[in-house]
């Protein structure tokens, strides 16, 4: 009985060991919110959500990038039919264009002959030395295209003087050769626009450019002179009894009495023939030689056309060495 009684306690004491321990073990298991289920459940939220919202930021940026493709191309689009402007005046509208060019009669800045006519048919309040610096500019502009013989043979200088450039056509009457490009915005190099330069310049010496016109060569001045010459000759000529036969036949020899003017077109630096004034020069034969143009009237605001300054005083000069050269031959014919 007492062995009986004895082995329940010991195995009432192992049950109550084992339901003790069974207790312990469930009252230490981790709540729902530190499972590693509910962690991996978080975690899977999370990146869930993480991308979702990589989703979204995605199409946003998408979005924008498509948005940014569209203005591109809106923009490309625009600037193939932009309407180009001066940036020095935004009311000056612009065409991209071609232009041919006589690369022979350029001087300074690459500009042209025609580029310095244009800005003294103009209108404009500038300095007085632009003005002049034009003027000059345009005198020296190397017009004439010169030969140069070489082993006796006679070549062009500027054998293919013209070439085909970029241009913008602006509304204002120019076309300009010389320029830069911001967008759609037209900046003109220095030195190639006469609103630009006579804007940027109107100092203490500014002055209003009387339009200028019937712009010359040397050879046109001469055609004027020679008319000149023409009846000077004949009145030396009929006046001249103190000059030999031989004299006279000089100065009859130089007169075109059927066009009352003197025989050749480069007379009398060049006699008895007519030269083609575009390739000859006279830069060793006159000291009032030039190779560009000189305008020869002005027409200031409410007046008439009037010899410009550097036109007759061109005249003049010519005039006087002409007249300096038949004597100086008259007087070395015996």
């Amino acid at each position: 009985m007492t062995i009986r009684k004895t082995w329940r306690l010991l195995c009432l004491a192992a049950a109550s060991f084992f339901w003790a321990s069974c207790s312990n073990d469930s009252s230490t298991q981790p709540s729902e919110s530190e499972s590693p289920d509910s962690d991996s459940s978080a975690d899977v939220n999370g990146d869930d959500s993480s991308s979702n919202s990589s989703e979204a930021v995605s199409s946003s940026s998408a979005a924008t990038v498509g948005d940014k493709s569209s203005q591109s191309a809106a923009g490309e689009s625009a600037s193939s039919s932009v309407e180009y402007v001066l940036a020095s005046d935004p009311s000056v509208t612009c065409e991209k264009t071609t232009q041919q060019v006589n690369i022979c009669g350029s001087v300074g800045k690459g500009l042209t002959c025609d580029d310095y006519e244009r800005y003294l048919k103009k209108d404009t309040t500038l300095s007085q030395k632009i003005l002049t610096g034009w003027e000059e500019a345009l005198e020296t502009c190397g017009a004439i295209q010169e030969t140069v013989a070489l082993y006796g043979v006679a070549y062009n200088v500027c054998s293919n003087p013209y070439a085909e450039v970029s241009a913008m056509k602006c509304s204002d009457g120019n076309t300009y050769i010389r320029f830069d490009l911001d967008g759609n915005k037209v900046s003109i190099s220095s030195s190639s626009s006469a609103t630009e330069e006579s804007s940027s310049s109107v100092a203490e010496d500014a002055v209003t450019n009387c339009p200028q016109e019937g712009f010359a060569l040397f050879a046109d001045i001469l055609a004027e002179v020679q008319k000149e010459l023409y009846a000077q000759v004949v009145a030396k000529i009929t006046e001249g009894t103190d000059l030999s036969n031989a004299q006279k036949e000089y100065l009859e020899g130089l007169l075109d009495r059927d066009n009352q003017t003197l025989k050749g077109n480069l007379s009398p630096y060049l006699t008895g023939e007519v030269y083609d004034v575009k390739y000859q020069s006279l830069s060793y034969e006159s000291e009032e030689w030039f190779n560009g143009y000189i305008a020869k009237t002005k027409t200031c605001a409410n007046g008439s056309p009037e010899t410009t300054e550097k036109y007759q005083q061109k005249y003049d000069a010519i005039l006087a060495e002409c007249l300096a050269l038949i004597e100086n031959r008259v007087k070395s014919i015996n």
